[in-house]
Formats: structure tokens, C-alpha cells, sequence
């Protein structure tokens, strides 16, 4: 048997990656997994407290993200605030400063994460601000990556790339409210935010069962 030398595993594995691209990129491009049982279901979002759906197009999300819808949230105090439920198969396309599909230009500052039981569930639903330049921002939002809750989905979605090789890559849900709100109506305002972010995700999980996600994959129900 030949020994290779150290010196080369370095090359090998460039050369190991690089075979990898295309395949990868193959995989993930042709094969979709869908794990909602009624993924229309999630349009409607006419039932969450203090809704009205909106007609306004967003153009960034319009390019890329293949299903959304936008809402206006009922105004308390002078507090103006707008959901979004946004679920694509590309998650960076939702990761990457998510207040930015709302609010434009987003420099997160001051950043809050609140773990809070619903259904047995642990949400970590997130809250950040943006004070710059006189600026007052707010986002509160939660990611549902698989079905499931997570505060980091780069994290999960890197621990379940060897599986989507195999099996097809996994939608990520953005359940997001966002709008402009000065200090002292960060604590009402946030947990406005926050009441809706859970009705949005129990909205999902009402649309997006175990039964109905083994349903969509060909898996014989029980």
C-alpha cells in the first residue's frame, strides 16, 4: 500500500470539494422537499389577531422568494406595525437581515431573544433595534426551519446538509412583524410583535403537521 504524504491531503482535499460543487449544486437545484401538508393554507392569514392582509407587492421579495404575504397590523398608541409570513427554499435568502424584507437598510443594535412555551414548544423569538441616526426600528421575528423552531437556522441547516444531499433541500419560514417605534414604546409594541409572531406559527404548525408532511412525501400515513 502507498502512503501518501501529508503534504498532499491539503490538495486532495480542494480537489474532494470541488468534485463536490457540481453534485451538490445538482441536488439542491433539482430535488424540493415539501414538508407542509397544505402549504397554501399559510397564505391566509385573515384569522391572526388584528389583521388585514395587504395588497402592496414587494419587489425583493417578488425575485426570490417564491411565497410570502404581508400584513398590516391594527395601530395601538400610534404604533404602526407590519407581519410578513415568507417561506423559501433557499434560507439565505430569508437569514440574512430579515427586518431588511420590511424595513429596507437595517443596522441591528440592541438584540433580545425570549424563549417562550407554546404548545409544549420552546420559541426563541427574537427582537432587535435599530437606533442609528435617529433612527428607531423594531423587528421581532422567529425562524421555522423543517418544522421546527430555531434561533440560528445557518446552524441547522448546516446540520442537516448531508441528509438534503440525499433527500432534497427543506424550506425555511420567516414569521416576522417590523416597523418604526421610538423608546418608549418598545415594550408594547414588542410584545404586539410577539403575540403575533405565535398566532403566525400556530398557524403553520396547524397547516404543516407530521401526518400531512409524511403525506407530501410519499410516506404511507399512519
Amino acid at each position: 500500500m502507498i502512503a501518501l504524504s501529508a503534504r498532499h491531503v491539503p490538495i486532495l482535499l480542494v480537489l474532494l470539494a470541488l468534485l463536490l460543487v457540481p453534485i451538490l449544486r445538482a441536488r439542491y437545484d433539482v430535488r424540493r422537499v415539501e414538508t407542509c401538508a397544505r402549504p397554501e393554507a399559510l397564505r391566509d392569514l385573515h384569522g391572526l389577531p388584528d389583521t388585514v392582509l395587504s395588497t402592496e407587492r414587494l419587489e425583493k421579495l417578488d425575485a426570490d422568494v417564491p411565497h410570502w404575504t404581508l400584513a398590516d397590523l391594527r395601530t395601538v398608541n400610534g404604533v404602526k406595525l407590519r407581519g410578513l409570513l415568507a417561506r423559501s427554499y433557499r434560507p439565505i435568502d430569508l437569514y440574512s437581515r430579515p427586518p431588511a424584507t420590511l424595513l429596507g437598510k437595517f443596522e441591528a443594535g440592541e438584540r433580545h431573544v425570549e424563549e417562550i412555551e407554546v404548545d409544549g414548544e420552546l420559541l426563541p423569538i427574537q427582537t432587535i433595534y435599530d437606533s442609528t441616526n435617529g433612527k428607531n426600528s423594531m423587528a421581532t421575528y422567529l425562524f421555522v426551519y423543517d418544522g421546527e423552531p430555531v434561533e440560528h437556522p445557518a446552524f441547522a441547516q448546516f446540520l442537516t446538509a448531508p441528509a438534503q444531499v440525499w433527500n432534497g433541500t427543506r424550506p425555511l419560514t420567516l414569521l416576522i412583524v417590523a416597523g418604526p417605534v421610538i423608546p418608549p414604546r418598545r415594550p408594547e409594541a414588542r410584545a404586539r410583535a410577539t403575540e403575533w409572531v405565535i398566532a403566525a406559527y400556530r398557524r403553520h404548525q396547524k397547516a404543516c403537521t407530521p401526518r400531512g408532511a409524511a403525506r407530501q412525501a410519499g410516506a404511507p400515513a399512519s
